[in-house]
């Protein structure tokens, strides 16, 4: 009995290595029944609420990599920053002549704060715009364009990221760039772009009653949902490669089971940009 015991003692138990998993899995549905509903609801609002949330998006993001790219304090830095894009971003949506003025006076202000803190210059700066760029994007295409674009390419993305992860995890496949992200995989890759086509077509055609009448084209859209998919792995590569080069796994924690807003918007950072020059260019 002593034996058949031991034996049991030393099987290995699986509820251990279960439970964890099915726990985080919980967290990150928990996290994302209350944070999707309310997401939608301003973004679709618009307006102060609407601007209140790109602000506050833009904070996290410089303080996320600021976190992960300097290992010192970085009070003094992260609130210059944040005060800097905060102006900018309000000047940007109610219009400000003085706008040009305030952008080069920032600049200024980050680069000496960053020498006088002993700072690094370089990732300050690109830190500013990798925070800056794709936020005053994502504002003008709430603000101008329409709160429906944004979601459009929100789900855009999350439906590619879902779809590379169940089509990688159960075909696997040669990696895409195995010393950067080892669990991304080509099949993933094509997976996730249908998904993202699909999904970005159905969202378009049951719910964009107020999107620009170019995307209601059926081959447009498809083919635009796809590109955007693609690019957005672009961005997850991107920030998966700062985080290897700072030895960092998450950005963050801010978000339970999902980690920081970093590691949930580093597609849509990259894609912003690209999704308001597209709308222009359609829009005109």
């Amino acid at each position: 009995m002593n034996i058949i015991r031991e034996i049991g003692d030393m099987a290995p138990d699986h509820n251990h290595t279960i439970r964890p998993k099915f726990n985080n899995l919980l967290t990150r549905l928990l996290s994302a029944i209350v944070l999707l509903p309310l997401a939608v609801f301003v973004i679709l609002t618009g307006g102060i609420p609407y601007l209140t949330f790109v602000i506050l998006i833009t904070i996290l993001i410089i303080f996320e990599w600021n976190g992960i790219t300097e290992k010192k304090s970085i009070s003094l830095l992260f609130s210059l920053q944040a005060l800097s894009m905060t102006l900018l971003l309000l000047e940007i949506n109610f219009g400000s002549p003085y706008l040009m003025i305030s952008f080069c006076s920032s600049l200024i202000a980050i680069v000496a704060m960053s020498y006088l803190i002993k700072a690094k210059i370089k990732w300050a700066l690109i830190g500013f715009f990798y925070a800056f760029i794709p936020s005053v994007a994502i504002l003008l295409i709430g603000k101008n364009v329409s709160g429906q674009v944004v979601l459009w390419m929100m789900i855009v993305i999350w439906s590619m990221d879902t779809g590379a992860y169940f089509v990688g995890k159960n075909i696997g496949g040669p990696k895409m760039s195995p010393s950067i992200s080892p669990n991304k995989t080509w099949s993933g890759l094509i997976g996730g772009t249908i998904t993202a086509m699909l999904f970005g077509f159905l969202y378009v055609h049951f719910f964009g009653d107020k999107i620009l009448p170019i995307f209601k084209n059926a081959i447009i859209l498809i083919i635009l949902s796809g590109v955007i998919a693609i690019l957005s792995q672009v961005g997850d590569l991107a920030e998966s490669a700062l985080k290897r080069n700072f030895n960092t796994k998450d950005s963050g924690s801010i978000i339970p089971g999902h980690g920081g807003v970093m590691d949930r918007m580093d597609g849509i950072l990259f894609v912003a940009p690209v999704v308001l020059v597209i709308s222009y260019v359609l829009h005109s």
